[in-house]
């Protein structure tokens, strides 16, 4: 696990000599240090057709191999290709196997030496073939070219600007871009109405103007010809027919091959040369992976739990049990009102974008990390698997719903919310029943944080247009499961967890987030993964795991990792956050109209449990974001 970074310019201007190039590739190595503490490079690349200039860089987090071999950017030397990588590729035995020694004798044992051959053998048609979560830039020398790429879920992050000094810039963070002193700090008004609607920024949105993410799937080729200005071209590796190939005969039989695909992703994600802990929530998407290590591996899993002393929030007994059945190293983490204060401006500091969530993450990673760990095994992409969010069963009752009866609560709806809204959840009932229905209507509106009247109001723009997805609507629950994947885990889950974790130099590997078991799961019908509403939550996983975890455990009702927020931001959080909604030039700053936030912030005061904290949260993390990275509009 490492960080990237890298840029290429023609040259042509005075801030693209050599020598500011190299200056600016090491403040962005600097800046992403914390992802790579264990080592750092940079390398010189040559032009042959055009006068010129780029360098890649990167630090690195020793997973496997971690020996000077690892060393990066790494060199292909008979090729003179140049690769900076980042990411793990669980099958890289496999394909190393695969190359044999067409190329000569391996000089390492890393997962970077086989994807560097892999792209000397395959070219681009080698990202199909990487399982695993990974961000790279490839110098590809032959044919005098720049491949970014990014893996097919989007777990590994990868950021870009054009136009520097008429060339391309590259990184793992948005921060580091900024520290390289090409990119210049200006917020993005479109990104500020898509943080507001969702919570966090809508890819390929960054928070910064001029500033992109490289998609999920996507790869970037950026070449020079002489005499010409840079040519980029975007296009996907993955083929969004692709599904497994795994005929079932029944549901059962669907769920003994389920059973079979964890496991083996599983066993894979388990590879490392250093120590492996697990997040260990209490929730079965946690409790699943301490369940199945024991399958596929003999050593006791060390797991972690954060708790709380507020007992609503907290579930340190389901977590516990699950350690002592398991017997695994377990550690809880107690996370009082107190301890959250004196963390928060840490955490809000790793934040590379500001996001409503992350927070959590960032003090779990602290303890795994402080506890030696260095690779984490996280239960995320569960719940958008296996039908775990209300939204799924929204848009199968939604499904169900005749068209008579949708025309009439569409009829309702003018009425009904202005009449009838006393809070967020009403708000969003009548929303729905003015849409049309469809799982991207139902999506949109669960994940929707502040409304598009209430948006005008705090930013003076209108929604984003940013973070629609469009779905078949044939399968309501595969529809929304695609919507969940794309959006919600990549736009905020993946992308908070990545940073809040590199923060403390921790590699956190998501097993369900696999593409084996995504395409598997993606396969069956939707109304398996509910099984005719059953009330046990996510029936088809807790069939999977019917002779690991008891029953009992299994139907307990979801809760769901949330930090306290509600009671804390009426209490010890109160005066700081009201301190910081006093100060009007810090939000104008921050592209927020001071009324409109003083606004929700005493709707909170009022009413907690009808506004919800994460509204007035999300300003709050969006100020504070601003002013820490001098980021204004």
């Amino acid at each position: 696990m490492c960080s990237i970074s890298g840029l290429i310019t023609n040259g042509k201007s005075p801030q693209g000599t050599p020598e500011l190039l190299r200056s600016a590739v090491q403040r962005m190595n600097a800046a992403l240090r914390h992802r790579g503490p264990d080592d750092q490079g940079y390398s010189e690349l040559s032009f042959k057709n055009a006068p010129a200039f780029g360098y890649l860089g990167n630090t690195r987090l020793a997973i496997l191999d971690t020996s000077a071999a690892g060393h990066q950017p790494m060199l292909d030397p008979e090729s003179g290709n140049w690769l900076t990588y980042n990411g793990e590729v669980y099958n890289f035995q496999e394909l190393r196997r695969e190359i044999g020694n067409e190329f000569g004798p391996w000089r390492s044992r890393t997962d970077t030496e086989v994807v560097l051959r892999a792209y000397r053998k395959w070219g681009v048609a080698a990202f199909t073939k990487l399982r695993g979560m990974f961000a790279l830039a490839v110098w590809d020398a032959t044919n005098q070219e720049l491949i970014l790429a990014r893996d097919r879920f989007g777990i590994k992050p990868l950021y870009y600007a054009t136009n520097i000094n008429g060339g391309l810039i590259f990184a793992s963070e948005v921060r580091a871009l900024l520290a390289s002193g090409l990119v210049s700090r200006k917020l993005s008004r479109a990104a500020i109405s898509s943080y507001l609607e969702y919570g966090s920024v809508q890819a390929p949105l960054t928070i910064v103007e001029g500033v992109r993410s490289l998609m999920p799937g996507q790869y970037m080729r950026a070449t020079y010809r002489e005499g010409a200005p840079l040519d980029l071209a975007l296009s996907s590796f993955v083929d969004s027919q692709s599904q497994s190939q795994l005929t079932v005969r029944d549901r059962e039989d669907a769920v003994v091959r389920l059973r079979a695909e964890l496991e083996e992703s599983l066993r894979l994600h388990l590879v490392s040369d250093v120590p492996l802990g697990v997040f260990l929530s209490g929730g079965m998407d946690s409790s699943a992976l301490v369940a199945l290590m024991g399958r596929v591996s003999q050593e006791q899993p060390k797991t972690f739990s954060v708790v709380f002393d507020e007992e609503k929030f907290s579930e340190a007994s389901p977590a516990k049990a699950v350690a002592e059945k398991f017997k695994t190293d377990h550690r809880e983490v107690r996370l009082t009102e107190d301890r959250m204060f004196q963390l928060l401006p840490d955490a809000i500091s790793a934040l590379d974008q500001p996001s409503m969530d992350g927070i959590n993450s960032y003090v779990v990673s602290k303890a795994v990390k402080e506890a030696g760990i260095t690779v984490a095994l996280s239960g995320l992409g569960g719940d958008e698997l296996f039908a775990g969010y209300p939204s799924f069963r929204r848009a199968l009752k939604l499904h169900a719903t005749s068209d008579l009866t949708k025309e009439i609560l569409r009829t309702l709806s003018s009425a009904g919310r202005s009449l009838l809204n006393g809070s967020v959840k009403r708000n969003k009932f009548w929303q729905l029943a003015a849409s049309k229905g469809r799982p991207e209507d139902v999506y949109r509106v669960s994940r929707q944080l502040f409304s598009p009247d209430t948006i005008e109001k705090l930013a003076h723009a209108g929604a984003s247009q940013y973070g629609e997805f469009p779905s078949n609507g044939a399968d309501p629950i595969n529809s929304i499961s695609k919507l969940e994947l794309r959006g919600y885990m990549t736009n905020t889950l993946l992308r908070d967890t990545d940073a809040m974790s590199m923060a403390h130099s921790l590699e956190v590997r998501v097993p369900f987030v696999d593409a084996h078991v995504v395409n598997y799961v993606q396969s069956l019908p939707g109304h398996w993964k509910l099984n005719g509403g059953s009330s046990v939550p996510k029936p088809l996983l807790a069939d999977a795991l019917n002779d690991l975890l008891d029953r009992e455990f299994i139907a307990r009702p979801k809760m769901g990792f949330t930090l306290p927020l509600e009671k804390w931001m009426q209490s010890r959080l109160a005066p700081e956050i009201s301190e910081n909604f006093e100060n009007e030039s810090q939000l104008t700053a921050s592209g927020l109209d001071s009324q409109a936030v003083a606004h929700v912030w005493r709707g909170f005061l009022r009413a907690p449990e009808a506004l919800g904290w994460s509204r007035p949260w999300s300003l709050y993390i969006l100020a504070q974001w601003c002013a820490l990275n001098e980021v204004t509009i």
